[in-house]
C-alpha cells in the first residue's frame, strides 16, 4: 500500500472514531481508539467504539468498491472477535459538510429489517438512496438492501441509521452495554 493512502486510510479511522463518539456518546467504551494489527490474520476490526462491536473502515477514491468489502471485512472480523454486530463504515470522498458522509454497510442489520425498506440488485442505485438529503426521510431511517443472486444481501445505510438502530437493538442493554 502506497504511503498516501495508508495514510487516508488512518485519517478515515481516526474521523470514523470521532464521527461514532458524536452521534451517540452514551454508548461509547471507556477508552474508544482504533485497534493495532489491521491486515494480520487474527485482525478483529477496525475500531474499538462500541460493546460488541466490530468495525472496518474502508477508505477508497469510489466508494461503490469499498461497501461490500468492508461489510464483509467486518463480518468475517467480527466472528473471530466474537462479536455480536459487526459493521463496515466508507467514507465518501468530497462530501460537502451538510451531506451524507459516512456511509455503513453490513451482512446482519442489528434490528429486523423495516417492511418497505427499498431494494436493489446493485451498490449504485442503493448508495444513491442513501445520500439524497430527502427531508421526508430523516437519515435515522435511511437504508437499502442489494440483493444479487449468488450473494449475500448487503445492506447500506447512512451511518446515523446504523447508530439508531443499534441503539435499539435487544442485545443493547440501556447502559449502553452489549450482551453478547
Amino acid at each position: 500500500m502506497a504511503n498516501s493512502n495508508k495514510r487516508k486510510g488512518d485519517r478515515a479511522e481516526r474521523e470514523a472514531v470521532a464521527v461514532l463518539r458524536a452521534l451517540a456518546p452514551d454508548l461509547v467504551v471507556g477508552r474508544p481508539q482504533r485497534l493495532l494489527g489491521a491486515g494480520r490474520r487474527e485482525d478483529t476490526g477496525d475500531l474499538w467504539v462500541f460493546p460488541g462491536v466490530t468495525v472496518q473502515v474502508k477508505w477508497r477514491a469510489d466508494p461503490l468498491h469499498a461497501l461490500r468489502a468492508a461489510a464483509d471485512g467486518a463480518t468475517v472480523q467480527g466472528a473471530r472477535a466474537g462479536s455480536g454486530f459487526a459493521v463496515g463504515l466508507v467514507p465518501l470522498p468530497g462530501a460537502r459538510s451538510a451531506a451524507v458522509r459516512w456511509v455503513a454497510c453490513c451482512h446482519h442489520w442489528p434490528i429486523p429489517i423495516p417492511a418497505g425498506t427499498a431494494r436493489f440488485a446493485g451498490v449504485a442505485r442503493a448508495l444513491t438512496l442513501v445520500r439524497a438529503d430527502d427531508p421526508a426521510v430523516p437519515r435515522t431511517r435511511r437504508l437499502a438492501v442489494v440483493e444479487r443472486a449468488g450473494s449475500v444481501p448487503l445492506i447500506v445505510a447512512t451511518v446515523e441509521a446504523w447508530v439508531a438502530a443499534y441503539r435499539t437493538a435487544p442485545a443493547v442493554g440501556g447502559d449502553g452495554s452489549a450482551e453478547r
